[in-house]
């Protein structure tokens, strides 16, 4: 991501790489082990192997330091890297403070 649009976003993401549970919030829907590409406080970027959806409400479980943080979100973008390559941006629509805290302090740690 370029220098000028990170500095724009309201809040600033770092590349960290997490593994996540994703579960798309509908009866039935199966669960995706993820990884992050990026986080911040605001929502982070994932790497799929299938496309999850613009719009679509999902459930995330991310691992963070040895704790799991639990949020929904929301996919805003997405983009097809290869056949079984997809990079999503998720918007966390709730964060609990501790989970807020657990993030803050990734973020200032060494990138």
């Amino acid at each position: 991501m370029d220098e000028d649009k990170q500095s724009k976003r309201r809040y600033p993401r770092v590349p960290s790489e997490n593994v996540v549970l994703v579960q798309k919030l509908e009866r039935g829907a199966e669960e995706e082990l993820v990884k992050t590409g990026v986080i911040g406080l605001g929502g982070c970027m994932v790497v799929s192997k299938a496309a999850v959806g613009v719009g679509s409400l999902v459930s995330l479980m991310i691992s963070v330091a040895g704790q799991v943080i639990k949020t929904e979100a929301r996919v805003v973008w997405e983009q097809k890297k290869g056949p079984r390559e997809f990079h999503a941006g998720l918007e966390f629509l709730r964060l609990l403070p501790s989970d807020r805290l657990l993030l803050a302090k990734l973020l200032e740690g060494p990138h």
